[in-house]
């Protein structure tokens, strides 16, 4: 997701430590009584939850699947190294996301290698695809709904790119039924790599129409999180776990043409048992999830669903099976509504088995 060796630095810098002096902090900050897993269990979050999506696998493989392969990754999809643009692989992601008790897919625009314009939004077949699904929920016991978030994985937007993005979204989608608003607007969020007051003054035309926030990973700039835990009232995210190591390597590598020596080979191989250890079997985001319980905000972000790059990804895995995605609704006490969903008594609520690679 992210785009230069500062952010990644940002990203990265989340150790245990400091996820649990955060979660301190949290606690203190909100003054309320603890919550454990077995309160959360037993409480339903009220407010609405939401998770990052990324669509980028349309277009090509370079950035997720072949460093997974290439450098060791320590997690591999329980799908396969599937294509978004497949009706059968988004099928299976939204009951999946109704299993885990997601109420707002946060579908990211961006497109990497090659990475094409918001100019091209008219043509992302997964957004035509999530939009036929989410108009036809008729039978779905859990009704999902949709939020673009607009970003260049490698430089800001232009203006005109930034506009078009909004007048689309507005033509397009904001007025269905399965758009979400907050506090009565269409929600759209964007993602900068670096400060952009032109594109600030656009968003300043255009809130009163839309609810305009800004995610980033640094702790400082007054807007949403991308890595958590942190927020407020309004946004608390949260994250399965975090290690941009195989994003690092492939900015140098393939972006930027720089190469890897033997050494530097080495180490990324063996760099995934971190990123493993770090999840700790789930405390890691167990964690984030009570601290955002504790703030009880309008929003918890699940940052994200499929960010398989950046270690993020919530979405089932051969090695962990769906962990994440039931622990998910557990921690929302969101249990007994999408249980539907493990038994696959729903639309599309069957699990699924790891199936060939749709490359």
């Amino acid at each position: 997701m992210t785009t230069t060796f500062q952010s990644i630095g940002i990203r990265c810098c989340v150790g245990l430590g400091l996820v649990i002096a955060m979660l301190a902090g949290a606690r203190v900050a909100c003054g309320q009584a603890e919550m454990d897993a077995e309160a959360a269990a037993k409480t339903r979050f009220a407010g609405v939850v939401g998770t990052w999506y990324g669509s980028h696998f349309e277009d090509s493989i370079a950035h997720d699947w072949d460093p997974i392969r290439e450098w060791n990754g320590p997690f591999h999809p329980l799908l396969g190294e599937y294509k978004t643009d497949d009706p059968k692989i988004v099928k299976q992601h939204l009951a999946w996301l109704r299993r885990a008790g997601v109420d707002v897919i946060f579908y990211d625009v961006c497109r990497i290698q090659p990475e094409l314009t918001m100019f091209d939004l008219p043509r992302q077949k997964t957004l035509k695809l999530i939009a036929e699904e989410l108009a036809h929920q008729e039978k779905e016991t859990r009704k999902l709904s949709l939020v673009v978030w607009l970003e260049r994985w490698n430089s800001n937007p232009s203006t005109d790119e930034y506009r078009f993005a909004l007048e689309y979204i507005r033509e397009h989608l904001a007025e269905r039924d399965f758009y979400f608003r907050l506090d009565g607007q269409p929600l759209v969020i964007t993602y900068l790599n670096r400060p952009a007051p032109e594109i600030d003054a656009i968003s300043k035309e255009n809130e009163k129409f839309f609810a305009l926030r800004r995610i980033s990973a640094d702790r400082d700039d007054g807007g949403w999180r991308y890595i958590g835990p942190a927020g407020n009232k309004e946004c608390m995210t949260t994250n399965p776990g975090v290690d941009g190591f195989m994003e690092h390597a492939f900015i140098r590598h393939v972006v930027q043409k720089q190469p890897l020596d033997e050494k530097q080979l080495k180490e990324l191989r063996a760099h995934g048992q971190a990123a493993i250890a770090q999840r700790a079997d789930g405390k890691f985001f167990e964690d984030q999830m009570l601290a955002a319980r504790k703030v009880d905000p309008k929003v918890i972000f699940i940052s994200g669903w499929n960010d398989w790059a950046f270690c993020l990804q919530m979405e089932p895995a051969r090695e962990y099976g769906f962990k994440y995605v039931d622990l998910a609704a557990r921690l929302l006490g969101r249990e007994r509504e999408t249980e539907v969903y493990r038994k696959g008594g729903a639309v599309g609520g069957a699990e699924s088995r790891p199936g060939p690679s749709s490359r």
